[in-house]
């Protein structure tokens, strides 16, 4: 593996020339989840992170280059909704992941950062996200910068995935 103190971290939309490595993420993010997401459903998310059409929906990669050069490291889907207790838009941070040998190097906060800097410019209120109780090491880079709520999360499937 490249040497990371060569490396150059930047964070950016995902252009339609990183699919490929988006997917390494994508694979890896859901065998930590354990969850098994078909192709259709991983074709459509790709193609509407890119779709102008859906300007809500965000894909952020980060991309670290050196001299041997890694490729995307990680990445975050970013949602804008409205809110119903301000005027402002709301964010939410839908999936963050970084791949298992580039943690602890700063792509989790930079992508997180990032959202948060597209957050502040658009106007929005607050940028939220969620993760497993157990996720200890996700939790000590989320717990340095944010705040931890002490609202409990449901989820009520409407219909199976497809």
């Amino acid at each position: 593996m490249p040497d990371p103190t060569q490396q150059t971290l930047t964070v950016r939309f995902a252009k339609p020339e990183d699919e490929a490595g988006w997917r390494l993420l994508w694979g890896a993010y859901c065998k930590f989840y354990r969850v098994e997401v078909p192709e259709a459903v991983t074709a459509e998310t790709w193609r509407r992170c890119l779709d102008p059409r859906f300007p809500a929906l965000r894909l952020l990669v980060a991309d670290s280059q050196g001299p041997e050069g890694w490729g995307l490291v990680g990445f975050a889907t970013l949602l804008e909704h409205p809110g119903t207790w301000s005027i402002e838009s709301v964010g939410y941070l839908e999936d963050l992941f970084v791949a298992e040998a580039a943690r602890k190097r700063g792509a989790g906060s930079a992508l997180i950062s990032a959202c948060a800097a597209i957050a502040q410019k658009a106007g929005w209120r607050r940028l939220s996200w969620r993760t497993q109780a157990d996720n200890a090491a996700a939790r000590s880079l989320y717990d340095r910068m944010a705040k931890q709520t002490d609202w409990v999360v449901y989820d009520w499937p409407l219909k199976e995935s497809s």
